[in-house]
């Protein structure tokens, strides 16, 4: 192939005790990203500055468990299967997430934790939305 980007020799790298995984760290530092960008954005709309975070603080870890829900569905043999594990589908460390799921389930915590702010300011969601959207895509990105 002529553009093609080899795959690192490592997924993980230790520091003492610890075990970081890259996946993981992009992961992080695409949170990180979104929510700068989005609060950014977000505050030039005249919305709180806080607000992002907060929502972030309940949003992320639902897409993280839509993710791996996303996983486990569309993969049932691997945990459900002759040869599968049923358990092994909480191993959310093992790899295994959707896209889809993600955004689904994240976005649905993210709409419900917005209703029930008091930090709104009056803003509508598609505005808080439209604010997060990008660095969201900038989130997938890295």
């Amino acid at each position: 192939m002529f553009a093609s980007i080899p795959s690192p020799g490592s997924s993980q790298f230790e520091i003492g005790p610890l075990t970081f995984h890259y996946y993981a760290l992009c992961i992080i530092v695409g949170v990180i990203v979104a929510v700068n960008l989005g609060k950014k954005r977000y505050v030039a709309r005249g919305g709180a500055p806080t607000l992002v975070g907060d929502i972030a603080i309940v949003a992320v870890p639902a897409g993280i468990i839509g993710g791996r829900i996303y996983h486990v569905i569309t993969s049932p043999e691997l945990y459900f299967g002759a040869k599968g594990d049923p358990l092994s589908a909480l191993y959310i460390w093992k790899g295994g997430m959707g896209i889809w799921g993600a955004i689904s389930l994240g976005f649905l915590a993210a709409y419900i934790a917005y209703s029930r702010s008091k930090s709104t300011r009056g803003i509508p969601f598609a505005t808080f939305a439209d604010a997060i959207g990008p660095g969201i895509l900038l989130a997938q990105a890295i």
